[in-house]
């Protein structure tokens, strides 16, 4: 019993603030946020689990091997630069890959 309450005040928290699986992944900018939802999003779509994206590939990697084609403005170096302008572009990716939802 007290472990069940000890796990309960652990993770409680964390759900009343919104937090969920998709979370759990650092997200330093808000680049990576598009990136991260859109992922798991596209992912989900091709029954697969996202892993995460390969600038350089300029692709969202899921874990059954396919993939998702990020917008090309982002892509072609090893971080990401979160720049208005590309947080802009994945914003509006991420937003069409919800509607394909």
């Amino acid at each position: 019993m007290q472990l069940v309450v000890f796990t309960v005040v652990l993770i409680l928290p964390s759900f009343l603030s919104g937090e969920s699986y998709r979370t759990i992944d650092e997200i330093s900018n808000p680049c990576e946020g598009y990136l991260l939802e859109g992922g798991h999003l596209s992912c989900s779509m091709k029954d697969s689990t996202y892993v995460g994206y390969n600038l350089k590939k300029c692709t969202v990697i899921c874990a059954n091997g396919e993939g998702q084609k990020l917008p090309e403005g982002i892509c072609g170096k090893d971080e990401l630069e979160c720049t208005s302008d590309r947080e802009k572009e994945l914003e509006a990716w991420y937003l069409k890959v919800q509607k394909k939802v």
